[in-house]
């Protein structure tokens, strides 16, 4: 089974920043195969932050070079909302996970229950509502079976 999964800009970003094999370590937490989706406002906007000379600049770059890379769904999607409404709306009409490190459109997103996946840590992706996916969270010193 392959899960779809809705990036936004900011995961994206931390991804790159941290060198977190983005791929490997969604298949690892979500014990499936992975389709990255990413919207049309989405490129857009990695495309905007990827014309300067910064640091942010050159992750959104490489970021845009991964996704040409992996299995990925380009989607085109109406709608004149800032970029969050869009994926927040996506993703409830479809009932699939979003992974993002925006704290206000991760708030947004649990309390629709829709699952999240973020990075935590120096290299750790977590999730929230991901018993909505069959995960089940470790709690420590306790591991899954």
């Amino acid at each position: 089974m392959t899960v779809k999964l809705v990036v936004d800009a900011s995961f994206l970003l931390e991804c790159i920043r941290r060198k977190i094999d983005i791929i490997e370590k969604l298949e690892e937490k979500l014990n499936s195969r992975v389709r990255i989706v990413v919207l049309k406002p989405v490129y857009d906007e990695m495309l905007r932050l990827s014309m300067g000379s910064d640091r942010k600049s050159r992750y959104a770059r490489l970021a845009i070079q991964l996704l040409s890379r992996v299995e990925m769904e380009l989607v085109e999607v109406d709608g004149k909302e800032p970029v969050d409404t869009i994926i927040e709306q996506y993703a409830y009409k479809l009932k699939t996970p979003v992974a993002t490190n925006d704290l206000n459109l991760k708030k947004r997103l649990v309390k629709l229950k829709i699952p999240v996946l973020y990075v935590r840590g120096l290299s750790r992706i977590d999730i929230d509502w991901g018993e909505y996916l069959g995960i089940v969270k470790e709690s420590p010193g306790q591991q899954c079976r």
